[in-house]
């Protein structure tokens, strides 16, 4: 992280008007376009960064210099941050990762789909009587590979939690899992591997309700 502050205080020099540069990870095209219109809209000087945003950042986060002055800017960064699906904008003079701001510079860092650097996209049923894949989609949809069944997913402390509604006049259907890491032995020896194992152990309707879940990275 070291390398990054350093990056950063380079991208932050020299910037004469106010300036905020932007950090994000995960948004669509179509977010991206919309926070640019938003930000134009409002009079916002800014610049998207090619730098990664710090992992310990989530959601929507505005990291200012000490002794910022001028609400109507702070107001108006955290109307387009609204405006573009975020639901609240946290602002702080203090910050992690060694990501500190000169007067005039503030860093804006967007998170969206944090979970799916945290997961992988296929995940394989285990001790199961049958072989199933489940596809997670990056924008929280989720479908039983090679069938119908599809619905909604989230990721939130170490559970990941499937959603199934067979109708929209239905109640839905879901599953919890807990998520363990650990590592499994393969023909090329031992290799990491995350568990998702099912808390609600009552047969669902869904086929891959009623298996645990694993994966097992290559690298």
């Amino acid at each position: 992280m070291r390398y990054i502050y350093l990056v950063a205080a380079c991208l932050l020099s020299g910037c004469s008007t106010q300036t905020l540069h932007i950090f994000e990870s995960g948004l669509d095209d179509t977010t991206r376009q919309n926070l640019m219109r938003e930000l134009a809209q409002r009079e916002v000087n800014f610049r998207f960064t090619s730098l990664p945003v710090p992992e310990k950042y989530d959601s929507a986060r505005l990291n200012i210099a000490p002794m910022t002055s001028g609400e109507r800017w702070l107001g108006e960064v955290e109307a387009a941050v609204k405006a573009v699906g975020f639901e609240s904008l946290t602002t702080s003079e203090f910050n992690m990762e060694g990501h500190r701001y000169t007067p005039g510079n503030a860093g804006l860092y967007l998170v969206k789909n944090r979970a799916v650097q945290l997961l992988p996209n296929l995940l394989f049923s285990h001790q199961c009587d049958d072989a199933l894949q489940l596809q997670l989609h990056p924008r929280g949809s989720w479908e039983q590979v090679g069938s119908h069944y599809q619905g909604r997913w989230r990721y939130e402390g170490g559970h990941l939690t499937l959603t199934w509604r067979e109708n929209d006049n239905k109640y839905p259907y879901q599953q919890v899992y807990s998520e363990r890491e650990h590592s499994v032995q393969t023909l090329q020896g031992p290799k990491p591997a995350k568990t998702f194992t099912r808390i609600q152990l009552a047969k669902r309707p869904v086929p891959i309700f009623n298996c645990d879940l694993q994966v097992i990275f290559a690298n």
